[in-house]
């Protein structure tokens, strides 16, 4: 989106509802993925990965991989959609928007 010369960016409700869609819908993904992934791991190990190197990648997984995929992408789609929402709060709504301001001050 260009800026302009006045560098000022105008955000409608119908780009941040859009936003929030995406959000929720890429949610609904990662956490179809994620169970996908959990499922598989723990089907992997105790059917056809055994020994030491399964007891490491076990560990690894759930220290590593499970913490990220898991609770740290949470977070991330948590904060992207408490950001996207504090925006179209802080939009004028049409009843109650800045031209309607403007125009009720030019009549006086």
């Amino acid at each position: 989106m260009a800026m302009g010369k006045t560098s000022t960016v105008n955000i409608t409700p119908e780009m941040m509802n859009n936003a929030l869609n995406v959000i929720s819908d890429y949610r609904k993904k990662t956490v179809d993925l994620h169970t996908q992934l959990s499922d598989t791991v723990a089907t992997l190990i105790p059917s056809n990965f055994s020994g030491n190197a399964a007891d490491g990648f076990k560990i690894f997984y759930e220290n590593k991989i499970e913490p990220a995929v898991g609770e740290g992408l949470t977070n991330l789609l948590d904060s992207l959609q408490k950001m996207c929402e504090g925006i179209l709060q802080a939009i004028p709504q049409d009843s109650v928007g800045l031209d309607d301001q403007l125009a009720e001050e030019n009549k006086k």
